[in-house]
């Protein structure tokens, strides 16, 4: 089967650009008008390489995904029972309904969860979830792979503050003495700690 060389060179030539064409990072799309809050909070929570567009200014390619700014309570309610009580809240759900991945930057209902009644944080909690079941959740900030602590000796308390930043591994110098109680409290959040400092 002979192929054409100029119609193999054209393929060739089509993949390569189609391959440089398309970005390093993730595109997302957030659905709110242009800020540069917005666009710092987005790239530290996607990564330094992801490339944020706003309405307005659509990326040329399909987006990875969409990102909202945090939900109001009123939204959540409205978007977990299926209404769109606005245009925004209208191209949302018409994102979810083309099964389209949605993300949002917190949900404002979790201010309360000190003051509120236990039911009334219960019905939100379940519209997350059911919000989540739509495919729409939230956009979580990237936790660190690995936390390093130069002092010594290593204690619980250093474990509980890595654990808090969503670590998975504590590094320490090679001469530290890691307490019993930061072993435990390691071992409590399923970290490990590598004396490679």
């Amino acid at each position: 089967m002979a192929v054409d060389t100029k119609t193999l060179i054209a393929a060739i030539v089509s993949e390569v650009l189609h391959r440089l064409e398309k970005p390093a990072g993730p595109v997302a799309l957030v659905l709110a008008p242009a800020s540069d809050g917005l666009t710092s909070e987005v790239q530290n929570r996607l990564g330094g390489n992801a490339q944020v567009y706003f309405q307005g200014n659509e990326p040329s390619a399909q987006p990875d995904l969409y990102v909202l700014p945090e939900l109001s309570c009123s939204d959540t309610a409205d978007l977990a029972v299926g209404r769109g009580g606005s245009i925004a809240l209208r191209s949302v759900l018409d994102l979810l309904m083309q099964g389209k991945d949605v993300r949002t930057l917190g949900f404002a209902w979790r201010a309360h969860t000190q003051t509120a009644p236990y039911a009334l944080r219960r019905l939100y909690e379940g519209y997350v979830a059911t919000l989540a079941t739509y495919g729409l959740t939230e956009l979580a900030a990237q936790s660190p792979e690995s936390v390093s602590v130069p002092h010594t000796p290593v204690t619980a308390e250093h474990v509980t503050m890595a654990a808090a930043k969503g670590a998975r591994v504590l590094r320490v110098p090679h001469c530290a003495v890691v307490t019993p109680l930061a072993e435990e409290a390691a071992a409590d959040h399923n970290m490990t700690i590598l004396k490679n400092l």
